[in-house]
């Protein structure tokens, strides 16, 4: 199997595990017993593990899609639009690693310590896990703007220099601007429900751009070959 296929099937296997991820992420209101506590603990566990691999899975499909990107740029004035994207997409998951963390681990973890010391401090422990919830809410703004940053990049290199499909690459370069704004101006608030919006928006990206590394792998090296031979960039063809 070819780089651009493990890139591609990576990217593919990434975003649909963020889709599961959003699937499953447990939601509750009102007052829990320890019992469906304990099971809501361990269903979030889950899904934040998940994410985190998910990530890790984007990420490696990312230096696929990068290192295929960059190699369509014109070698004697490349833009290098691909690679501040990855640098873009890695401060991105450095963030969603903190989030998942906080929500998937340290909150549960703080509301067991609430649960066993009883109903005398509860008031207590309620401003502990609300200040403690705005790590994880500033975590999701930054990984979800600096994701869409990277997307945009990733296009626009695309859009410049080939490597994708045109369609795919002006899709990521009106939808995450618009995700950018609406978080800024907070229309969109990375909830559960914003989150799945931001995650099902950028799997569409990874998806489609996957499926074109998975099913385009040979001709792109050919054209690659082509260059080495002759000079011509792979975007002339």
């Amino acid at each position: 199997m070819t780089d651009d296929r493990k890139s591609g099937l990576a990217l593919i296997l990434g975003s649909i595990g963020g889709i599961v991820t959003m699937a499953i992420h447990p939601t509750s209101s009102g007052v829990l017993t320890p019992a469906q506590f304990e099971r809501l603990a361990v269903v979030s566990a889950i899904a934040h593990s998940l994410a985190m691999i998910s990530s890790l899975a984007l990420f490696l499909g990312a230096l696929g899609l990068t290192r295929r990107l960059t190699a369509c740029e014109a070698p004697d004035s490349p833009d290098r639009l691909s690679i501040a994207a990855l640098v873009a997409f890695g401060f991105a998951i450095v963030a969603l690693l903190f989030a998942t963390a906080v929500s998937g681990f340290i909150i549960p973890d703080i509301m067991r310590h609430m649960i066993r010391d009883g109903a005398a401090n509860t008031a207590q422990w309620h401003n502990i896990i609300d200040a403690v919830f705005q790590f994880n809410q500033a975590f999701a703004r930054i990984y979800s703007v600096a994701a869409s940053a990277a997307i945009v990049l990733w296009s626009a290199s695309a859009l410049r220099n080939g490597g994708l499909n045109r369609t795919i690459a002006i899709y990521g370069c009106v939808v995450p601007p618009l995700l950018i704004v609406l978080i800024a101006v907070g229309h969109l608030r990375l909830d559960v429900h914003g989150m799945a919006v931001v995650v099902f928006a950028h799997a569409i990206w990874f998806v489609v751009s996957g499926v074109e590394l998975y099913r385009r792998p040979a001709s792109f090296s050919e054209a690659r070959s082509a260059t080495l031979l002759d000079g011509q960039h792979p975007s002339a063809e």
